[in-house]
């Protein structure tokens, strides 16, 4: 109880559940999704369960799996969440190599240090505690430190780096992908344990730098270490689910190594020294007696299994999340187990508003259900189709004008038509050969577009759901559809790195959107001077062959085309947003990004037509990634919201003008109001 009091004064009220509005950024009024999860962590009490995402870490309360705390939203991108054996710190460690402490007695963070220094592949992959509290320690790519104070941060006492270490040596084919370069301290807080080949575990003293022990001869790379409570024995696993265990003072295995059936496993000491192994597989997890080799109990999961799984401190619990969302608990001797978190925690790749201006639909990676909020009341609608499947990384997802129809990717090269109402499933398209990339319904709601890999481009005839044509002219996957508002007209973006204007109603190419190198008048550009400078003397030209737009679309008046441009090379490069003039295919101005944001590969127009929204990618160094908002009239970037941690994948403004939504890969969708911003224009 000493534990849970300590950190309680720091907790959210009991009954304060609307997480929709949790730490929001500044112009944000909800906040739908609790990130893409990366880690969860039992505190050493078993009281709190702390839960990594993309957006920062979740506190949970593991007597009512009711969320208590979100912290680190100032960046997010949080790898793990540790806690301190008494509950008084929490050690993050996140994507850019920075290390912070946690006072969880008011939620600040007291201390930091960039671990990872300018490298960054140097990501923080684990994080832990001593046992008396007095040292910490990370580990990530080849490196490993310990810090003597939790506070004090500002150089390690003892650092373990590899020479040159190979990405390919600590990957192993067919394993799942479990974080590699373990750590581990000994119970008396004296040794620690760290991998120094893939192949090889090496056990220091921490006092005076010795080692003391090498364990070799694992036959894949390790992504777990364990002392027994005794600290006599040093438990491993690697990935291909085998588990070891070595005798430290001898250097020898005291057990025959064990190969689990399972795709990955766990390890846990109880208090009498019996070492517990969860084995984990796709839709079950069988916990086992490591040393007498049996099974102690066996439970299914609500979804199919994700690597995110952890054992509380005494292995008397187990948290394993699903690519459902969900987070599953376990305790030992119960006959059931409890989920939670329905966070929605994937990643958003396309939202739209119907038009009722409150009813979001967001189009989420890890299943095709796409989920529909009430933005008044901050609530899930309904998820539709009901019974849904993982699908892949596509923003192929398309609201008919009615509201009435709704045409998403199955995952399968197929395409399903539901209707939202009723939910029911209105037609199948089976056409495609290839994976689908983008869907888009014409103004009219008589056709419906469909563009995959492999240059496929389809019209369809919406009232009787057959093929109208097939579109020859791209080499390359068809990244975005646009119609033009009067319908007759449709524009097309590839990775082949052009866009082409259609007829919708013969199916015949209109023409290509021209793409200068290099506008000769200068007065086109907008942005900063310097940058201006820089493509007008020919600083784009290198990368022009690798430049595409996965974003066009039309002004709401049909007189504008607006593509971003960018590219998966150079960054900071050929990041510009091109407006063209409908009639002519003339550039008639060129939007140059600011410093620190690239790939402006979310784009749309205000309802009204005076303004345009661009959404970034992340780039190295930012804390956020970009919102840009435009005026037409003028070119200047007139706001910029700051509130993703990572890129934004789609943004779209609801049709009174009012609200503009974003969704990112951080795995949640942000609404902001835009009234007070630009009025209501």
């Amino acid at each position: 109880m000493e534990n849970r009091d300590s950190l309680s004064a720091a907790l959210r009220p009991i009954d304060d559940t609307d997480v929709t509005t949790w730490e929001l950024p500044d112009g944000a009024i909800a906040r739908f999704g609790q990130g893409l999860r990366l880690d969860v962590e039992f505190s050493h009490d078993g009281a709190y369960l702390s839960v990594a995402t993309k957006i920062g870490f979740w506190l949970y309360d593991m007597e009512t799996l009711a969320p208590r705390a979100l912290w680190g939203t100032e960046r997010g991108m949080m790898n793990v969440a540790t806690f301190s054996h008494d509950a008084r710190w929490i050690a993050t460690g996140d994507q850019d190599g920075i290390l912070k402490v946690w006072d969880t007695q008011n939620g600040q963070c007291v201390a930091r240090t960039d671990w990872g220094g300018t490298e960054r592949r140097n990501v923080i992959l684990h994080v832990q505690f001593s046992p008396d509290d007095q040292y910490i320690a990370a580990s990530g790519f080849g490196h490993s430190a310990v810090y003597a104070s939790n506070t004090e941060l500002n150089a390690p006492i003892r650092n373990f780096k590899l020479e040159n270490p190979k990405l390919s040596d600590y990957r192993k084919e067919g394993a799942s992908n479990d974080r590699h370069f373990p750590i581990a301290f000994s119970p008396k807080s004296n040794l620690f344990a760290y991998v120094t080949s893939p192949e090889t575990v090496t056990v220091s003293d921490i006092n005076t730098g010795e080692d003391i022990a090498y364990l070799t001869g694992h036959t894949a790379p390790l992504h777990t270490l364990l002392f027994s409570p005794c600290g006599q024995y040093l438990a491993s696993a690697s990935l291909g689910a085998t588990v070891q265990v070595w005798d430290i003072q001898n250097e020898s295995l005291v057990m025959t190594p064990k190969t689990y059936e399972g795709n990955r496993v766990r390890l846990a000491y109880t208090p009498d020294e019996t070492l517990r192994v969860a084995d984990i597989y796709n839709d079950k997890v069988l916990m086992c007696d490591a040393s007498q080799q049996k099974e102690l109990d066996t439970f299914n999961t609500v979804g199919t299994t994700a690597e995110d799984a952890c054992f509380s401190n005494d292995g008397s619990k187990f948290a394993i999340a699903c690519w459902n969302h969900s987070i599953q608990i376990w305790k030992e001797d119960t006959s059931t187990t409890r989920s939670f978190f329905s966070g929605y925690g994937s990643v958003p790749y396309f939202v739209a508003f119907m038009q009722d201006n409150n009813t979001l639909v967001g189009g989420n990676w890890g299943s095709t259900g796409k989920i529909f909020w009430n933005v008044r009341n901050r609530e899930v609608q309904r998820i539709l189709p009901p019974k849904a499947k993982r699908s892949a990384l596509r923003k192929s997802i398309a609201l008919s004008p009615d509201d009435q129809l709704l045409a998403i990717d199955t995952g399968d090269n197929d395409i399903q038509i539901w209707h939202i109402e009723t939910e029911e499933l209105v037609a199948e398209l089976t056409e495609h050969e290839n994976l689908i990339f983008s869907l888009a319904y014409s103004p009219t709601g008589e056709y419906l577009v469909s563009g995959g890999l492999k240059d496929e481009l389809y019209v369809w005839d919406v009232a009787r759901w057959e093929k109208r044509h097939t579109l020859i002219g791209h080499t390359s996957s068809v990244e975005a559809i646009a119609f033009h508002p009067n319908g007759n007209r449709f524009v097309t973006s590839s990775r082949d790195g052009t866009a082409l204007l259609w007829n919708v109603e013969t199916g015949e190419q209109i023409s290509p959107l021209p793409l200068p190198e290099t506008l000769e008048d200068a007065s086109l550009y907008r942005g900063e001077p310097d940058e201006i400078e820089r493509v007008i003397d020919g600083g784009n030209l290198q990368w022009k062959d690798n430049q595409h737009m996965q974003s066009i679309v039309f002004s709401p008046c049909g007189n504008w085309i607006a593509g971003g441009l960018g590219t998966w090379y150079a960054d900071g490069l050929i990041n510009e947003i091109r407006l063209w003039d409908t009639e002519t295919l003339e550039t008639r101005m060129i939007f140059l990004q600011p410093q620190g944001c690239i790939r402006p590969w979310a784009l749309t127009f205000s309802p009204c037509g005076k303004y345009l929204v661009s959404g970034a990618w992340w780039k190295w160094g930012l804390d956020k990634a970009p919102i840009h908002l435009w005026e037409m009239s003028s070119g200047k970037n007139i706001h910029t919201f700051w509130g993703h941690a990572s890129d934004v994948q789609d943004v779209v403004f609801s049709p009174d003008g009012m609200l503009l939504a974003s969704g990112s890969f951080d795995g949640t969708v942000l609404v902001w109001d835009v009234k007070s911003i630009i009025g209501s224009d």
